[in-house]
């Protein structure tokens, strides 16, 4: 049975090795430490890398905002994962295509896949907030980001992090101009994750609020907060979604 853990304990304890985050199956399942001063891309592509090499394993979970429950399940299958959520009495499926360069969207109907046009990346899913853009990350494949030094706003929950700064290559595709991320310097994992428009303002905020840990020494994201932000005064948030996954199942 995999314990919960805050994320203040969890990070105290000196047995850990790795801490995973999801979607991170999507924002990265991460292993090891993050080598002094890496440059943006090296540390996008170590989530990206660690995202296939952890081979088969399905996990299930929910998305919840306020008393709305839509159970989920993402099977790893090699370079692609795929999403499964349930809308009233059906079960929806699409699949993240991994790629060198970019990942693909598809819906998947029928058993037939077809590749998701952009205006979709946004939908919203079984009246969440959250959309195909957010659980697929398709941001971590974008190229050409930048490290920012010397912010005063570096800490996260007490962690030292990167900052990470990442713009959109296809400016208009999807609902973020760029995109910042907190990684933590000791071992690599996303803790804070922002959106911006191209109006500059923030839009979406993810953030881990709870781990948890399994026999191996595995960590993964045990809950994960996505704030919508009022698009009049970025400050506020206008909506609040959570990430919340099972127990998973130790590998054998």
């Amino acid at each position: 049975m995999a314990r919960q853990y805050g994320i203040e304990e969890a990070m105290k304890m000196t047995t850990c090795k790795n801490v995973m985050s999801i979607l991170l199956l999507a924002v990265g399942m991460l292993a090891g430490s993050v080598q002094a001063a890496p440059d943006a891309d090296a540390l996008l592509k170590g989530m990206r890398d660690m995202t296939v090499s952890q081979g088969n394993r399905d996990v299930m979970g929910n998305i919840r905002k306020g008393r709305l429950k839509v159970p989920f399940s993402i099977s790893a299958r090699g370079e692609t994962l795929a999403f499964q959520y349930k809308q009233e009495e059906a079960w929806k499926r699409f699949d993240v295509r991994i790629r060198e360069k970019n990942v693909d969207l598809l819906l998947v109907e029928g058993g037939k896949a077809q590749v998701m046009a952009p205006a979709n990346y946004a939908r919203k899913i079984a009246g969440t907030d959250v959309c195909y853009e957010d659980l697929s990350m398709r941001f971590l494949y974008w190229k050409g980001g930048k490290i920012v030094e010397n912010t005063a706003d570096s800490r996260i929950k007490g962690r030292d992090c990167y900052i990470v700064e990442v713009a959109n290559p296809q400016p208009g595709t999807g609902q973020f101009a760029w995109v910042r991320m907190w990684v933590d310097k000791e071992n690599g994992t996303a803790w804070q994750i922002d959106g911006y428009g191209a109006d500059g303002k923030l839009r979406k905020r993810f953030t881990i609020t709870s781990v948890q840990k399994l026999s191996d020494g595995t960590w993964f994201f045990k809950q994960m907060k996505l704030e919508v932000r009022n698009p009049r005064n970025p400050d506020r948030t206008q909506a609040l979604n959570y990430l919340e996954m099972d127990d998973l199942p130790d590998r054998r």
